[in-house]
């Protein structure tokens, strides 16, 4: 199964982020102190956010419409350039409002993140690209532009925090710059042709898979052709609540903190969020993969995917919140022994968290955006709320409310997840079945042979509504 290797080596890519900001943290912590780590957080993540929320749907929309052979690869990079100029202006405007509230003038924090909102377009622009090489189902070039980025700033990072006495502008400048790059390696993968399709097994030999979506001719996909602007603009328009309130939830709290939380407690939730985030890695890589177009193993193959994700984050949730407490003053320092709390709360958070993305991306997908943008804004409206609420409990309070948040957005997802006719159950994609460890045991090469799924197995993985074939929705 193509499906197993594919979401290994998507984990594997993924997890060099968050390693990179592990292995920079303690560095990073030493260097700066709490407070210092925290306006480090607090210049950095506004644009870091803003490029993922500043995209306002699209790089949704690019995905959907790849995916859907709606748009070609070399039309989804004109489009993704083009986008960005307009839309990184915009941003800029923007960060410079918010930082007119958040930071103080007298300090010159304000001035250095003035300086620093001016790399925000070219973080849009990665993000843009990244949606339309996952919609391409090219895993590889979404990797590239993941893995490359973090093992420079791991590098540069370390040694700059060695060598030189850093202040946090400096630090920021490093990172955001080194984070950008990623999409000199990810834009010439777009542009270049995609090869030829690809085929399956028949009675009678091969045949090509059939994408879905409008028909087109075969090898006739990556040739120019009329962009669709109205369509593009409307499904972003659709995905733009969810794409809000995604972003709150997932990283509102540390862009909003230093004035709700101060510097101090700010540094102890950033360093809880670097742990805890780790396992998050296994819901990104299964989002790539659902989100990505039809390959030659159908419905079956995707959906073990979605059932391996929970598990897979529970696990590491578990090991490190078990860890935490000698964890983070070792690596961190001993004045950082508060965020111990907080990660363990985080954790928590990252397993429903998994949930929320595996959901979303199932809904994205299957072309409802509206109920995936439901879902997280029930999630983030509870979150914000209970961020002002419960902010004088600082690092442990803003911990809670993220919780709280992901319950309710997973709640609300499954609730529209259940009405899609390619999953049959919850269980079809949130609990493995025996056969799928099995499978997954033959794929690492523990076992000599893979199983198939038992016949009940398989009626619940795929069911009586779904074609188990290449030519699926899928």
């Amino acid at each position: 199964m193509r499906a197993a290797g594919r979401l290994v080596t998507a984990t594997a890519a993924n997890l060099l982020v968050p390693v990179s900001g592990l292995i920079v943290s303690p560095f990073l912590s030493r260097e700066l102190g709490p407070e210092g780590r925290g306006l480090f957080a607090a210049l950095t993540l506004p644009i870091v956010v803003c490029g993922w929320l500043g995209t306002y749907g699209l790089q949704d929309a690019l995905a959907f419409h790849v995916r859907q052979r709606r748009l070609s690869r070399r039309d989804a990079a004109r489009v993704s350039m083009l986008a960005a100029v307009p839309l990184g202006l915009v941003a800029v405007l923007l960060l410079g409002v918010l930082g007119l509230f958040v930071f103080d003038r007298t300090a010159g924090e304000r001035q250095q993140f003035m300086l620093l909102t001016l790399l925000a377009p070219v973080h849009l622009l990665t993000n843009l690209v990244i949606g339309a090489l996952t919609g391409a189902s090219d895993v590889g070039g979404v990797n590239l532009m993941k893995a490359v980025p973090a093992v420079l700033r791991t590098v540069l990072m370390v040694i700059a925090c060695v060598a030189f006495d850093l202040s946090p502008f400096w630090s920021a400048l490093l990172a955001l710059t080194s984070t950008a790059t990623g999409v000199l390696f990810g834009l010439p993968r777009l542009r270049r042709r995609a090869g030829p399709a690809s085929c399956v097994e028949t009675e009678n030999g091969t045949a090509p898979v059939v994408p879905p979506g409008p028909a087109r001719r075969a090898g006739a996909v990556d040739r120019p052709g009329p962009i669709p602007v109205r369509s593009l603009v409307r499904y972003a328009l659709v995905c733009l609540p969810g794409v809000l309130a995604a972003t709150s939830s997932a990283r509102l709290d540390q862009v909003v903190g230093l004035p709700l939380l101060g510097a101090r407690e700010l540094g102890f939730y950033a360093v809880a969020v670097s742990v805890a985030e780790l396992p998050t890695v296994v819901a990104t890589a299964a989002r790539t993969i659902l989100m990505g177009g039809a390959d030659a193993e159908g419905v079956t193959s995707v959906l073990w995917v979605a059932r391996m994700a929970l598990p897979a984050a529970a696990f590491g949730c578990a090991v490190l919140a078990a860890g935490a407490g000698l964890l983070v003053p070792r690596f961190f320092g001993v004045a950082f022994a508060p965020a111990v709390l907080p990660t363990v709360i985080l954790c928590a958070a990252t397993v429903v968290y998994t949930c929320v993305q595996v959901f979303s991306a199932l809904l994205l997908a299957h072309g409802e955006p509206a109920r995936s943008s439901a879902a997280l804004v029930a999630g983030s409206l509870t979150g914000v709320l209970l961020l002002v609420v419960l902010a004088p409990s600082g690092a442990v309070g803003a911990a809670l409310a993220s919780l709280v948040g992901y319950v309710v957005a997973a709640g609300a997802a499954a609730r529209s997840v259940r009405r899609l006719v390619v999953v049959p159950s919850l269980r079809a994609v949130t609990v493995p079945y025996a056969a799928d460890l099995r499978l997954l045991c033959a794929r690492l090469g523990w076992t000599r042979r893979e199983p198939r799924h038992s016949p009940t197995e398989a009626q619940d993985t795929v069911g009586s509504r779904v074609p188990d074939s290449g030519r699926s929705e899928w």
